[in-house]
């Protein structure tokens, strides 16, 4: 089989032809960031341009390394982030936001480091693992070790509905982390912040670092629920409020919109988009990819988290696989609710 030489991040690499950039880089010991390998989660996004095989998951000037293979010589990087890492944490407190979402917060052995939008995995003893994007307090509160997650209740969801029942004040549980591709990235433009439901755990992390590290960058921020006692961010858009913030918009879809609220979906509250613009989105995979297919269309860069419900694993990445290739997007980092 024949072999090609490729640059990863300015360090030189032989390959054979048809590897994935993924196995060629950790074969070279390249920490290329990386979690399903199934082409969901979007982890392992890197730039390149000609000597590679997209095998369907060119977005731009990227293409996901755990697939896209090697044809010939190229050049390709990608944005370090924070090393993968393990901690052991303790549940402090569990509350309920709305009637069907708890916030659970949990201290760690030690610090773990996350870039605002990322995402880490849930691990308690008998349970599958799940993933929950860490966030800030409502009010802003922040402490190294502590996480704060927005965990929605699902009947049939293994995790989820074991939190405040075997999930309890003073279980311990293992956090690894972190992981996807939807992370706060420096800027000078505007900034447009959309989520559905608990995509506002991400959102909410992405908008607390903007305000206090990017404070001279516009921001609009646009929470959405299809039940209006699911808009929980009262506290926090409070917060943004006192901070400078002024376009933050509540919407509902559902049951009859409160006075703070617009009756209509997250997209109905768009701005105009630019090329200005960089959007971060989290939540339902539909409204992310109607928002990305938006943002796409004005020239805006945009980063997308679908979150899903866990189940089956194979018989889920097939489904969202496929809604994303019928709705003509690739399939952004998947953050199970569940």
């Amino acid at each position: 089989m024949s072999s090609a030489e490729i640059t990863i991040n300015g360090k030189a690499v032989r390959t054979e032809i048809g590897t994935t950039i993924l196995d060629a880089a950790l074969a070279a010991r390249i920490a290329l960031p990386h979690d399903c390998c199934t082409g969901q989660c979007d982890s392992c996004r890197v730039t390149v341009g000609a000597g590679v095989d997209d095998q369907g998951t060119r977005d731009g000037d990227t293409v996901l390394g755990c697939q896209a293979t090697v044809t010939g010589k190229a050049v390709i990087t990608f944005e370090e982030v924070p090393a993968v890492g393990t901690r052991i944490a303790t549940v402090e407190s569990i509350r309920p936001l709305s009637p069907d979402i708890s916030e659970m917060v949990v201290r760690m052995n030690s610090p773990l480091r996350y870039l605002p939008g990322q995402y880490v995995k849930l691990g308690f003893k008998g349970l599958p693992e799940r993933d929950y994007s860490p966030t800030f307090g409502l009010a802003g509160e922040a402490d190294e070790t502590l996480l704060y997650f927005h965990i929605r209740r699902y009947p049939q969801g293994r995790f989820s509905s074991a939190v405040g029942q075997a999930i309890r004040e003073g279980a311990r549980l293992k956090v690894r982390g972190p992981f996807g591709h939807a992370w706060l990235r420096q800027g000078t433009g505007p900034l447009v912040l959309v989520s559905s439901g608990t995509g506002f755990a991400p959102i909410w992390s992405i908008a607390v670092a903007a305000r206090l590290g990017q404070p001279d960058r516009p921001i609009t921020v646009i929470a959405g629920a299809r039940n209006p006692s699911d808009l929980y961010m009262r506290q926090a858009f409070a917060w943004l409020s006192a901070r400078g913030v002024r376009d933050l918009t509540l919407t509902t879809s559902g049951g009859p919109a409160f006075a703070d609220m617009r009756k209509g979906r997250p997209t109905d509250a768009l701005p105009t988009l630019t090329r200005e613009h960089t959007v971060y989105v989290a939540g339902a995979p539909a409204m992310t990819a109607a928002v990305k297919h938006i943002a796409e269309a004005a020239g805006a860069q945009c980063y997308a988290d679908p979150f899903v419900m866990n189940e089956d694993p194979l018989s889920l990445r097939t489904r969202i696989g496929r809604f994303f290739q019928m709705s003509g997007f690739g399939a952004k980092s998947v953050a199970p609710a569940a």
